[in-house]
């Protein structure tokens, strides 16, 4: 393996934290009251984005749940309200409205969408993303989350690629699964790219616990693992494809060093 390491100054915009799934392990998803509004303004989008450009981003990373509309009767009002459609309609605005106000380069990374979603999305969103997190139907930490059904998550890959879009995904060790499930996914993202080559970037991200989550007293991905699986990430993904490990989630200074020197 290089040792060279790459990356893209980006700017974070959570347009929703609501979200219609319920993930053991989430921290980010929000219930209405605990959120001034369901949604961020255009105006609040656009002053997220400017201050990114203003600090040198060159990337606008749209955040959000999936689907609110369908959990949240709030989240279906302010839509209804501001005149648009879905959560994906809004964030296609909210991606043009950068583009036209910074010229920021949106990524979106909306989850688990069809193809119709993702082609909207490709008229003004030059790259998209959705971790794959585990192709295993049976973990308690997706019981309550629709949008992790696997043949979702694959299908929405896989129309990522017929429609061409440069596409990030990943998977999340350490939620429950087997070292199988761990090679099954992976090799599952290497069949797709092989066939459309549309993945940029892989994410192995290794499970922290957090408080107030069901997950919280669940054990932490251990550093033996992290590093196994980002070894056999290597070995399975086509060599053009980037493998990311994030080294906010690893408080072991030491496993960073392992890392890139594999």
């Amino acid at each position: 393996m290089g040792r060279v390491m790459t990356y893209s100054p980006k700017v974070f915009i959570p347009l929703t934290s609501l979200c219609r799934d319920r993930c053991g392990y989430c921290t980010f998803a929000k219930a209405p009251h605990r959120v001034p509004e369901p949604y961020l303004s255009l105006e609040q989008v656009v002053e997220v984005a400017r201050q990114g450009a203003e600090a040198g981003c060159h990337e606008a990373l749209f955040t959000m749940g999936e689907y609110p509309e369908d959990r949240y009767p709030q989240a279906r009002q302010w839509l209804d309200d501001q005149g648009y459609a879905d959560t994906i309609d809004y964030l296609v605005h909210a991606a043009q409205a950068v583009i036209d106000h910074t010229g920021l380069l949106p990524h979106a990374n909306a989850g688990a969408l069809s193809r119709e979603d993702l082609a909207k999305l490709r008229t003004v969103s030059p790259s998209q993303g959705m971790m794959i997190e585990s192709l295993n139907p049976d973990l308690a930490a997706h019981r309550g989350a629709p949008d992790k059904d696997p043949e979702r998550r694959i299908a929405t890959l896989n129309w990522a690629g017929e429609l061409a879009i440069p596409f990030t995904t990943g998977i999340l060790v350490g939620i429950g699964e087997s070292r199988e499930d761990r090679v099954i996914a992976l090799q599952a993202i290497a069949q797709s790219h092989e066939k459309y080559g549309h993945v940029q970037e892989v994410i192995v991200q290794n499970f922290v616990p957090k408080a107030d989550t069901e997950m919280r007293h669940w054990p932490a991905c251990s550093t033996e693992d992290l590093v196994e699986t980002l070894r056999i990430a290597r070995e399975i993904l086509p060599a053009g494809i980037h493998l990311q490990a994030p080294p906010n989630l690893t408080a072991d200074i030491a496993v960073t060093s392992r890392i890139r020197n594999r």
